[in-house]
Protein backbone atom coordinates (compact mmCIF):
# COMPACT_ATOMS: atom_id res chain seq x y z
CA UNK A 1 0.00 0.00 0.00
CA UNK A 2 2.62 2.49 1.00
CA UNK A 3 4.77 1.97 -2.77
CA UNK A 4 1.30 2.32 -4.11
CA UNK A 5 1.22 6.16 -2.57
CA UNK A 6 4.81 6.74 -3.19
CA UNK A 7 4.53 6.24 -6.28
CA UNK A 8 0.80 8.41 -7.01
CA UNK A 9 2.68 11.24 -4.91
CA UNK A 10 6.05 10.94 -6.92
CA UNK A 11 3.70 11.12 -10.19
CA UNK A 12 2.07 14.28 -9.21
CA UNK A 13 5.16 15.55 -8.90
CA UNK A 14 7.04 14.83 -11.90
CA UNK A 15 3.36 16.10 -13.57
CA UNK A 16 3.26 19.28 -11.57
CA UNK A 17 7.23 19.79 -12.97
CA UNK A 18 6.44 19.01 -16.64
CA UNK A 19 3.56 21.35 -16.65
CA UNK A 20 5.85 24.31 -15.05
CA UNK A 21 8.70 23.31 -17.56
CA UNK A 22 6.31 23.36 -20.99
CA UNK A 23 4.81 26.88 -19.75
CA UNK A 24 7.77 28.28 -18.14
CA UNK A 25 8.66 31.51 -20.00
CA UNK A 26 4.37 32.27 -19.73
CA UNK A 27 4.05 31.87 -15.89
CA UNK A 28 4.53 34.66 -13.78
CA UNK A 29 5.07 34.71 -9.54
CA UNK A 30 1.90 33.58 -8.91
CA UNK A 31 1.74 30.64 -10.57
CA UNK A 32 5.83 30.06 -9.39
CA UNK A 33 4.56 30.53 -5.69
CA UNK A 34 1.47 27.93 -6.06
CA UNK A 35 3.83 25.40 -7.96
CA UNK A 36 6.37 25.83 -4.87
CA UNK A 37 3.66 25.34 -1.91
CA UNK A 38 1.46 22.40 -3.92
CA UNK A 39 5.68 20.80 -4.16
CA UNK A 40 6.34 21.90 -0.47
CA UNK A 41 2.91 19.96 0.35
CA UNK A 42 4.18 16.50 -1.38
CA UNK A 43 7.40 16.32 -0.39
CA UNK A 44 5.93 16.44 3.31
CA UNK A 45 3.63 14.12 2.27
CA UNK A 46 6.30 12.07 1.28
CA UNK A 47 8.69 12.02 3.92
CA UNK A 48 6.85 9.17 5.87
CA UNK A 49 7.49 6.88 2.95
CA UNK A 50 11.08 7.80 3.08
CA UNK A 51 12.63 4.88 4.73
CA UNK A 52 11.14 2.35 2.23
CA UNK A 53 12.19 4.47 -0.88
CA UNK A 54 13.11 2.12 -3.43
CA UNK A 55 16.54 2.43 -5.90
CA UNK A 56 13.96 3.10 -8.78
CA UNK A 57 12.16 6.02 -6.41
CA UNK A 58 15.48 7.82 -5.88
CA UNK A 59 15.98 7.35 -9.22
CA UNK A 60 12.97 9.10 -10.86
CA UNK A 61 13.66 12.04 -7.50
CA UNK A 62 17.30 12.49 -9.00
CA UNK A 63 15.44 13.17 -12.47
CA UNK A 64 12.75 15.62 -11.42
CA UNK A 65 14.98 17.39 -9.39
CA UNK A 66 17.77 17.98 -12.48
CA UNK A 67 14.87 20.29 -13.45
CA UNK A 68 15.39 22.69 -10.78
CA UNK A 69 18.29 24.67 -12.07
CA UNK A 70 16.24 25.48 -15.14
CA UNK A 71 13.11 26.64 -12.97
CA UNK A 72 15.21 28.44 -10.43
CA UNK A 73 16.72 30.51 -13.34
CA UNK A 74 13.18 31.59 -14.68
CA UNK A 75 12.25 32.48 -11.38
CA UNK A 76 15.64 34.44 -10.64
CA UNK A 77 14.71 36.42 -13.77
CA UNK A 78 11.41 37.45 -12.42
CA UNK A 79 13.01 38.64 -8.92
CA UNK A 80 15.66 40.73 -11.13
CA UNK A 81 13.09 41.86 -13.20
CA UNK A 82 10.56 42.79 -10.19
CA UNK A 83 13.62 44.18 -9.05
CA UNK A 84 14.49 46.70 -11.27
CA UNK A 85 10.46 47.70 -11.71
CA UNK A 86 10.90 48.94 -8.08
CA UNK A 87 13.76 50.84 -8.47
CA UNK A 88 12.70 52.73 -11.47
CA UNK A 89 8.94 52.95 -9.63
CA UNK A 90 11.32 54.80 -6.48
CA UNK A 91 13.44 56.82 -9.01
CA UNK A 92 10.05 57.87 -10.88
CA UNK A 93 8.28 58.63 -7.28
CA UNK A 94 11.25 60.96 -6.34
CA UNK A 95 11.14 63.09 -9.41
CA UNK A 96 7.24 63.66 -9.20
CA UNK A 97 7.86 64.28 -5.76
CA UNK A 98 9.84 67.33 -6.75
CA UNK A 99 7.03 68.80 -8.86
CA UNK A 100 4.35 67.92 -6.87
CA UNK A 101 5.39 69.59 -3.80
CA UNK A 102 2.78 72.55 -1.91
CA UNK A 103 4.10 75.89 -2.80
CA UNK A 104 2.80 79.06 -1.69
CA UNK A 105 1.09 81.61 -4.25
CA UNK A 106 3.43 83.74 -4.72
CA UNK A 107 6.46 81.61 -4.98
CA UNK A 108 8.22 80.74 -7.89
CA UNK A 109 9.32 77.33 -9.25
CA UNK A 110 12.57 77.41 -11.92
CA UNK A 111 13.51 74.16 -13.34
CA UNK A 112 16.60 73.78 -14.47
CA UNK A 113 17.37 71.84 -17.27
CA UNK A 114 20.84 69.27 -17.53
Amino acid sequence: MTAVNMQALLDELQHMTEAVLSNLLNLGEEEFEQFADQRQRIVEQMQSYQPSLTENDKQKIRDILSNDSIILQRMHVLKDEAGQWMEKRGAIRIQQHAYQQAYSVDSLFIDHRK
